[in-house]
């Protein structure tokens, strides 16, 4: 079976999250985005459990699905052609902050559980090391030693590295981060499940780090709120259980894991350098605003992090296309913003008339689109044949300086440079 899995979201107990991230309403809007498979996010937050627990019922092995009246209630609100079975898989993003480690450098990973008495059982085993009522909890742990405790725990939970080149709270990173996973986890990096690229990585940037050699890479949203869901996902082809998803994202093998849709770099704010003072990126090392110098982004910052000059090899490494979501390019095309409420209703005509999301974007016909937003099938077209430019017009110059330095980046062509 084929699966668009976003398996990296948090609920509304994790802090700088809408708190319309409810159960019900990320199943409501991953149904209109097209997502099949979904991180249940936040499952060591006690609220948040019980909530699951409440809510969700085993289905395949290890995948649970929605109560039948929760189901209901979800399908009522959607177009009966959006009706379709979501599986969700427990899951929760953690920050390592040992001391001396300032909670700003804690490093963020992903852990997934088989089942709720294993997630129950690791809880108590991890919370003397930090306050599980946040949705994603800061532990006082090293790296190598939650590594540990997730494979002594069960033979089935996985680890895997957060947005694996955000400045902010990844292993990489500028902030926290190192410059080998080798220095986090010695001898161990074959125990980790893999690489999450995040939104400031694409395949191409991560195969050119030599720690990253041998593990396989996936994408997912991180959502924050709802309309962020989706966003980035992995295509699966799997046996639909919890044993076949995790063996087909640590192998990468290219026939189950198909492809990510990642949004584009060019509208991401820690490609370039940041300014933590103005909150905007710049191709520059001092903010040309306030004259403060940058927090370094994931260009710069890769090539600290190796010395090959483009990609040598694309082993377990997936296809990958570059998708602004469709607010985003409605946005463009009529001069609003995505959250106007002109883009909001043009969006739920195409959902109601065409399908969700993710058939818009990839799969419907230009006949189908313009029946209900005229000239908008352009611009999706030129985003699935790689000739969109990810046009920004309040950030042209940045975007002029990341489409140029994203050719310096491999082997790959960059759609649109």
């Amino acid at each position: 079976m084929r699966f668009a899995a976003d398996l990296h979201l948090h609920s509304r107990y994790s802090s700088a999250v809408s708190p319309a991230m409810t159960l019900e309403n990320i199943a409501l809007w991953a149904q209109r985005k097209g997502v099949d498979l979904l991180g249940t996010g936040d499952c060591l937050q006690l609220n948040w459990l019980r909530e699951l627990e409440s809510g969700l019922i085993p289905a395949e092995p290890g995948f649970f699905a929605l109560r039948p009246e929760l189901e209901k209630s979800v399908w009522a609100k959607l177009p009966q052609h959006l009706h379709r079975p979501l599986r969700f898989v427990l899951s929760t993003e953690v920050s390592c902050a040992p001391p001396p480690k300032r909670e700003i450098e804690g490093i963020h990973y992903l852990i997934y559980f088989p089942s709720f008495e294993s997630a129950h059982a690791f809880r108590e085993r991890v919370a003397p090391h930090g306050d599980l009522s946040e949705g994603r909890p800061s532990l006082n742990l090293h790296s190598l030693t939650l590594l540990e405790m997730v494979k002594e725990h069960h033979e089935d939970c996985h680890l895997a590295p957060a947005h694996i080149m955000n400045p902010w709270f990844s292993a990489l990173g500028t902030i926290g981060g190192v410059f080998s996973l080798q220095e986090l986890f010695d001898d161990k990096t074959n125990l980790l499940l893999a690489i999450e690229t995040g939104l400031t990585s694409t395949p191409p940037m991560c195969r050119r780090i030599p720690s990253l050699d041998r593990l396989a890479l996936f994408s997912c949203s991180d959502a924050h709120s709802l309309d962020n869901i989706g966003r980035e996902c992995t295509l699966l082809d799997i046996e639909p259980s919890y044993h076949a998803l995790f063996a087909a994202l640590q192998s990468g093998a290219p026939n189950r894991v198909l492809e990510t849709l990642k949004f584009p770099l060019v509208h991401t704010r820690y490609f370039l350098n940041w300014c933590s003072a103005c909150k905007e990126p710049f191709d520059a090392t001092l903010c040309p605003k306030c004259k403060k110098a940058l927090v370094e982004g994931s260009r710069d910052r890769l090539k600290r992090l190796t010395t090959r000059p483009h990609v040598e090899s694309v082993e377990n490494a997936p296809p990958f296309r570059e998708l602004l979501p469709l607010a985003h390019l409605i946005a463009q095309r009529t001069d609003k913003k995505p959250e106007s409420d002109t883009v909001k209703r043009l969006v739920q005509q195409l959902l109601e008339a065409v399908g969700h999301e993710r058939y818009i974007l990839t799969e419907a016909s230009d006949a189908e689109i313009d029946a209900i937003v005229p000239q908008i099938s352009r611009s999706i077209s030129e985003q699935r044949e790689g000739r969109s430019n990810f046009s920004n017009p309040r950030r042209s110059q940045e975007a002029s300086a990341v489409k140029q330095t994203l050719l310096e980046l491999g082997s790959f062509d960059y759609p649109g440079a």
